[in-house]
């Protein structure tokens, strides 16, 4: 159990001149509408003691750590350990705090990995945030988030009444692909409905937020209005992990309004028969962390490198958890006896690739230099004799 050693009480706050805020967002009283965390910069000051009293659990709530024993097929007994020994992680981003607008934001669409959710990705959102980027993180409801829920009315929100969406496990077989494909393209057209969410709300059409209806005993100032004119609809960024990489990939192909891809860790399997490498012609950027980098899924990606404005990164000493919160939460879960880098080091070789490849080509409303220089850092690392973390 030495990974409980290595858990921490919350993760690193951003690096960025930006205090992130955050703020759930669900549409319609309905399974068909989406669920999302917004991530994005604010006008707090950064070392305001009371900051701490406004960040969010990384962890929404006990129901997420149950799906987490389906996807992972262990006793859900071990799973309340684990929640009793991590409950206090927190997101150093200010939940509910109003969004710094003097510029327009870029926009990034976020799709999580098979039996994710919203935060479980929250490391890099909120580096994004503190960097002037609006990221809107979704939930899926095709059954491979972890656990996830909706509201069937209002007074069901207000009664704080969910129906509850599982997480759907599929067995391998004959079937498997043609479920796998079933999932990615309900999981595109959400994509998609967050792209519509965000140009009508750019263009003044103001949503109901169905959070809002839930009883809280939290001060919240946020406005979904505020955002009204002050998104940058012109470089929208469609990102996604594992699963959510291929999501990505077939969300860039059905919508070109998304302007560039961010691919960490796609799993190639879902989309394997549907020739995407000759349709998308967006920008691409592959991040591939060690033990994710095998020979048919890199064979898939290597596909799409056909111009210089498409390029692929693995990072070495890292597994497919890297690219997430959990190694930073609760240590390193797979491949025990494999060398690692530290969680936080290979999230920040991960969020600074990231950070390069959009500053690029959207130009980052902060100074991405530092991100910069501590790739250089880590290529040096090469000629003083140690391991290069990323090739």
């Amino acid at each position: 159990m030495w990974w409980l050693w290595k858990s921490t009480n919350n993760l690193p706050e951003a690096t960025g001149p930006f205090t992130p805020g955050c703020m759930d967002v669900m549409l319609e009283y309905s399974q068909n509408g989406i669920f999302m965390r917004l991530y994005y910069p604010t006008n707090e000051a950064k070392k305001d003691p009371r900051n701490f009293h406004r960040f969010v659990p990384w962890i929404p709530s006990a129901s997420y750590f149950l799906g987490l024993s389906k996807v992972l097929m262990i006793f859900p007994f071990i799973i309340r350990f684990v929640y009793w020994w991590c409950h206090t992680n927190i997101v150093p981003a200010l939940y509910g705090s109003r969004p710094k607008t003097d510029q327009k934001l870029k926009c990034v669409v976020l799709s999580h990995g098979l039996g994710g959710y919203r935060s479980l990705y929250s490391n890099t959102c909120c580096e994004l945030a503190s960097r002037g980027f609006l990221v809107a993180a979704l939930e899926h409801r095709d059954g491979s988030s972890c656990y996830t829920y909706y509201y069937k009315s209002k007074e069901d929100a207000r009664n704080q009444v969910t129906t509850d969406i599982e997480y759907e496990p599929f067995i391998l077989g004959k079937t498997h692909h043609k479920q796998r494909k079933r999932q990615v393209e309900y999981r595109a057209k959400e994509c998609g409905q967050v792209l519509d969410f965000l140009i009508d709300l750019n263009n003044g059409k103001v949503p109901h937020n169905v959070v809002c209806d839930v009883p809280s005993r939290r001060e919240i100032d946020f406005d979904l209005g505020d955002f009204v004119g002050k998104l940058d609809l012109e470089t929208i960024t469609m990102a996604g992990h594992s699963f959510g990489g291929a999501t990505a990939l077939l969300a860039l192909h059905q919508r070109r309004e998304f302007k560039q891809g961010v691919l960490l860790d796609p799993w190639m399997y879902p989309i394997k028969d549907d020739g995407l490498e000759a349709k998308i012609t967006q920008p691409l950027v592959f991040i591939n962390t060690q033990t994710f980098h095998i020979m048919s899924n890199v064979s898939s990606m290597a596909k799409f490198l056909t111009s210089d404005d498409r390029t692929m990164f693995t990072i070495l000493h890292t597994t497919h958890e890297n690219q997430t919160d959990s190694a930073l939460v609760v240590g390193y879960w797979l491949n025990w006896f494999m060398k690692k880098l530290e969680p936080v080091v290979a999230l920040k070789i991960n969020n600074s690739l990231i950070l390069v490849f959009l500053d690029k080509l959207v130009k980052c409303l902060s100074d991405v230099t530092d991100c910069r220089e501590f790739l250089k850092e880590q290529e040096s690392n090469l000629e003083q004799g140690l391991t290069r973390p990323w090739i």
